[in-house]
């Protein structure tokens, strides 16, 4: 499949994103989630008029630490910088299922089915101050390298921090995304080969 943002749009269930950040010096807990969910229907060309149900739900939920491996300032007017390196686990699940629907008596049974593991994932992070009020941010982070079926997870941001109150944010940017799994179960071959990119804006806020 190769879906626009326009299409996404229309077979979107659910999307929801949030990362939690404690620090203490340079040593961070960073804890992060993600769910979106796609349901498709349609029917499938010819006389029998077959319907068709896509359902796809991609979750995780990551936990991870952070080391602050530079923290300095640049330029005449003293800005900061700092780059993170990140190392933890993270629960992936995946849901990947096609029901078909027949003017007949019976039904083909359900395809593919739920898949859950959990995986290792390291990242870094740079960020580095502008001005008062805008930070740029680039972050990279790598997971799966085999566990549970999954090749390799990546996750990639480009964006800014644009915080114009003292608590309060607005954040960023461009994403990539892609995930490549693979694995057998009792009905047959299971896989999930997606790239996501595009756009991305969100709220964080400063405690």
């Amino acid at each position: 499949m190769d879906l626009n943002l326009g299409d996404v749009l229309d077979a979107l269930d659910f999307a929801a994103a949030g990362r939690y950040e404690a620090w203490n010096g340079d040593f961070g807990i960073i804890v992060d989630a993600n769910y979106v969910g796609i349901e498709l229907e349609t029917t499938l060309p010819g006389p029998l008029g077959a319907g068709v149900n896509v359902d796809v739900r991609q979750k995780w939920f990551g936990v991870l630490g952070a080391y602050r491996i530079l923290d300095g300032e640049y330029g005449s007017s003293g800005q900061r910088y700092a780059i993170d390196l990140q190392g933890g686990l993270r629960y992936n699940s995946i849901r990947q299922e096609i029901d078909v629907t027949t003017p007949g008596p019976g039904n083909p049974p359900t395809l593919g089915g739920d898949q859950g593991w959990i995986e290792p994932v390291v990242g870094i992070r740079g960020m580095w101050r502008l001005n008062q009020k805008w930070t740029g941010i680039g972050s990279l982070e790598l997971g799966g390298f085999g566990a549970g079926g999954n090749d390799l997870q990546v996750g990639a941001n480009v964006g800014f921090d644009y915080q114009p109150w003292e608590k309060t944010a607005l954040t960023f940017g461009y994403r990539y995304f892609s995930v490549d799994y693979s694995d057998t179960l009792s009905s047959g071959e299971f896989a999930y080969d997606v790239d996501q990119h595009g756009p991305y804006i969100g709220i964080k806020y400063f405690f």
